[in-house]
């Protein structure tokens, strides 16, 4: 039975894991760094920045995740769909009986063909 690999969309999976493993790591330095930087002085126009820093790593971070959704989600459909097309496929034996192919005498084909005209 045929069956498709599926392995570089589950390496992709793994790497979307680490980007958001990576990605949380990130966040969480920052969210570690801010409230320390708000206790110095002239600090203000860096903390701004790294909050914008912050919130856009979450948004990438928003998408990564909504794309290891949809990648895992395919990859659970596919898995079930060629399930199905291999239960139907296994169903659907079909056994063809042998039949006798005679010799035709073509010979009585003139008369028949004078006959109509």
């Amino acid at each position: 039975m045929l069956k498709i690999r599926i392995n570089p969309v589950m390496d992709i999976q793994r790497d979307l894991r680490r980007q958001l493993s990576s990605l949380d790591s990130e966040i969480g330095e920052l969210e570690r760094v801010l409230p320390q930087l708000g206790g110095l002085s002239g600090m203000d126009a860096v903390q701004m920045g790294l909050r914008r820093q912050r919130d856009r790593l979450e948004e990438s971070r928003r998408t990564l995740n909504r794309m290891l959704q949809c990648i895992e989600k395919t990859i659970l459909y596919y898995n079930s769909c060629e399930d199905r097309i291999c239960d139907f496929a296994q169903q659907e034996i079909i056994v063809y009986r042998r039949h006798k192919i005679g010799v035709s005498d073509l010979g009585s084909i003139s008369g028949l063909l004078q006959s109509v005209f």
